[in-house]
C-alpha cells in the first residue's frame, strides 16, 4: 500500500512540474512576441 501511495505522489509531482514548465515556456513565447512588436514600433517611429 505504501508503494502505491509513493508512486501516486511521484506521478502527481511529475505532472505538476510538467504543467509549470509548459506555463513558463508559454509565457516566455508571449514575452518574445511582445518584445518583437515593441522593437518594430520603435524602429518605425525612428524612421
Amino acid at each position: 500500500m505504501w508503494e502505491l501511495g509513493k508512486d501516486l505522489l511521484l506521478v502527481s509531482l511529475g505532472m505538476g512540474i510538467g504543467v509549470v514548465l509548459m506555463c513558463i515556456i508559454s509565457v516566455g513565447k508571449e514575452a518574445d512576441k511582445l518584445m518583437e512588436e515593441i522593437k518594430e514600433n520603435k524602429e518605425s517611429e525612428d524612421n
